[in-house]
């Protein structure tokens, strides 16, 4: 089953790894591990030269007990309403997934993925909000700024003044000694 991309796809894409024959090395943004001699490069498993820098395959396990469904809304910035209308499906999942972010998507036109490799759904992640804010009013007249006042009371000014007066004399003492 083929599947057609649209132009610099912005959706993060998700496929399960059905039981058979297909073994795809584990890898994470966080880790990249060795391929065991047997391993399916995921190029091939997803029948196309994707950029397998920005994928990830790991078990649902690994994910455990924060749930796929939150693993995407926190790690990929998917809104908890764009996961909803797939909640069943990535809830009931067990087993290896293939996560494909849009990077590793670059340039692609089409997925031919293996029999193996079930298309779960594709999410759009969370959009910047980048809309202009007005900024908090600016004070009409310029002030300038004033050093704070001295705190605590005059017993405790006096208290520090004594202190510092002995200090000085004791090191005066300890000087003409030596």
């Amino acid at each position: 089953m083929a599947i057609e991309l649209t132009p610099r796809d912005p959706r993060i894409h998700v496929f399960s790894v059905s039981d058979g024959t297909l073994k795809l090395a584990h890898q994470t943004f966080l880790s990249r591990l060795t391929e065991p001699a047997d391993a399916t490069p995921l190029t091939e498993a997803v029948g196309a030269p994707i950029d397998t820098t920005y994928a990830e395959v790991f078990a649902v396990a690994d994910v455990q007990p924060m749930g796929l469904r939150d693993y995407l809304g926190q790690a990929h910035d998917i809104p908890e309403a764009e996961l909803a209308r797939d909640a069943g499906k990535l809830d009931a999942l067990r087993g290896d997934v293939v996560v494909l972010a849009p990077r590793a998507l670059e340039g692609i036109e089409r997925l031919e993925p293996v029999p193996e490799l079930t298309p779960i759904g594709a999410y759009a992640p969370a959009e910047a909000d980048d809309t202009p804010r007005d900024l908090p009013p600016a004070a009409r007249e310029p002030r300038i700024a004033t050093p704070g006042v001295a705190t605590g009371s005059k017993m405790q000014r006096k208290t520090i003044v004594w202190i510092v007066l002995g200090a000085l004399l004791l090191a005066g003492l300890l000087t003409a000694l030596v």
